[in-house]
């Protein structure tokens, strides 16, 4: 009797311990949908605002970035936060965007690699990632019906920064 009692007080802890890994994957990847959908216009937005505000360290992979997120990086930046940045080369970055670019590679704390193949969104940070389409653009987050992934699940964010280091130059790996 006292045997079948310990093994099942050793199933229902293991029952225990299942539910909670469980209760731990739910929410870890969200799929969403922003942009001029009918309040969803700031959801992309929000997000990135989170992660790039909470990071201690952050990964962006990106075509170009605006004047709004590009003033949020060098702030972060002067606060000691490590930035990446992998975009286009200058020649292809829209040309009244092209000063923001200037400004983004003389900016200290924010390493810019350039890479002539980006065509998507990537905001890479330890605790969490999003990966949408198109530029880190406020105006283009809002104004495009896009599709969001939102990661916090930390093996998948071990993945995500194996395809970002896949980007940079082989010394910098």
């Amino acid at each position: 009797m006292s045997l079948l009692k310990a093994e099942n007080m050793k199933l229902k802890n293991q029952i225990e311990h299942l539910e909670t890994r469980v209760l731990a994957l739910v929410g870890s990847i969200k799929i969403f949908t922003g942009g001029p959908v009918p309040g969803k216009e700031h959801v992309m937005n929000n997000n990135i605002a989170e992660i790039i505000t909470k990071a201690q360290e952050l990964k962006i992979v990106t075509p170009f970035i605006t004047t709004e997120y590009a003033m949020i990086l060098q702030d972060r930046a002067k606060n000691g936060i490590k930035v990446q940045l992998v975009v286009n080369d200058r020649r292809l970055w829209p040309e009244d965007k092209q000063s923001i670019y200037d400004s983004l590679k003389t900016s200290q704390g924010i390493d810019v690699i350039n890479n002539p193949n980006v065509q998507y969104l990537l905001c890479w940070s330890p605790t969490a990632a999003l990966f949408t389409s198109g530029p880190l653009s406020k105006d283009s987050l809002m104004n495009t019906v896009l599709i969001g992934t939102l990661v916090k699940e930390q093996g998948k964010l071990n993945e995500i920064l194996k395809i970002f280091d896949l980007m940079l130059p082989s010394f910098m790996r």
